[in-house]
Parts: structure tokens; C-alpha cells; sequence
């Protein structure tokens, strides 16, 4: 039987439904914007009023494979990062694509009982950096921000009277 605690040995993540086998840590952040409600004759605060969701943040890292870097999975890359039992790239557009930059969705994914742990929609790679030195493996990692997260509670939804654009 599957134990319910989640390891990191058992967390895959996706991007765009494609595995992406370089990363190694997978954080994500997610804020509720608040503003206190103070009023005349209390020196705290009466109430914490809920004014906000936030964009949500994704930050991945991992090992740096050659031929294969954070651009693998853009339109225009030189390099598809696909062959035999080879993963996808992070898709972090190449200059050339910006204009036609399309949001991905990160999932991730428990590998022992396939359950999705969490689903970041609308995601913008807006970053990433590497580092390489001596007597240890490369580095590369790549931050993402999206619109909202959802988790094995369920999707996450503006409700009814939202405003949604075309």
C-alpha cells in the first residue's frame, strides 16, 4: 500500500503535459492579498478584509543536461530535447517568440499513485538563471508566474459574476 506522505522521490512535474526530468525542486507560492480595516477608537485592526488573489509563482531547479537548456521546448529552439526515453523542456521562450508567447500549465504529478498534486494555469516563464562550478553539476532554474493553482481539493474558480475576457 502507497504510505500518504508525498517525498520528493515520488513528485513529477509537467510542463504542458510533457515531463520535464531535469528538475529537482518544484516551489510554488501563492498569495491572498488583505488589507486591515482599522477604525477611529481601536489602536488594532477590526477586521482583515480579503481584497486580492494573486499571481501565483513556480520556481523550478534542477541539473543543467548540454544540449538541452531552458529554451528546449520553445518554437524556435535548435533543439527539440526529445529522442528515445528523453523528457521535454521548460519552454522559456526565445527572444524571436515573445510576440507569440503562449502560456504553459505546470503540473505536478505523485508518480506512485498518479494523482495530480497541483495544476498552475496561465503560466509565463519571466526568468531563470544557471550556475556551474567546480566538483559539483551545473545548475539551472527557471521561475514561472501564473494566474492560479489548483490541488487534488479542486479547481480553483472566480464563481459566479466574474468577469472573464474573451
Amino acid at each position: 500500500m502507497a504510505t500518504k506522505v508525498l517525498t520528493g522521490a515520488r513528485a513529477k512535474v509537467y510542463v504542458n503535459n510533457q515531463l520535464v526530468g531535469i528538475f529537482e525542486t518544484a516551489t510554488y507560492n501563492v498569495n491572498i492579498g488583505t488589507e486591515p480595516i482599522h477604525i477611529l477608537g481601536r489602536y488594532s485592526p477590526d477586521e482583515i478584509t480579503p481584497t486580492s488573489y494573486e499571481a501565483v509563482t513556480i520556481s523550478c531547479s534542477g541539473f543543467r543536461i548540454v544540449g538541452a537548456g531552458p529554451h528546449t521546448g520553445s518554437p524556435s529552439a535548435n533543439n527539440s530535447g526529445v529522442g528515445e526515453g528523453a523528457t521535454a523542456g521548460p519552454a522559456v521562450p526565445m527572444l524571436q517568440d515573445l510576440l507569440n508567447l503562449d502560456p504553459v500549465t505546470i503540473s505536478v504529478v505523485d508518480r506512485q499513485t498518479g494523482v495530480t498534486i497541483l495544476t498552475a494555469i496561465g503560466c509565463v516563464p519571466n526568468s531563470y538563471n544557471g550556475n556551474h562550478n567546480a566538483r559539483a553539476t551545473s545548475r539551472v532554474t527557471i521561475n514561472y508566474t501564473g494566474l492560479r493553482i489548483s490541488d487534488e481539493s479542486g479547481a480553483q474558480d472566480e464563481g459566479n459574476g466574474a468577469v472573464n475576457l474573451p
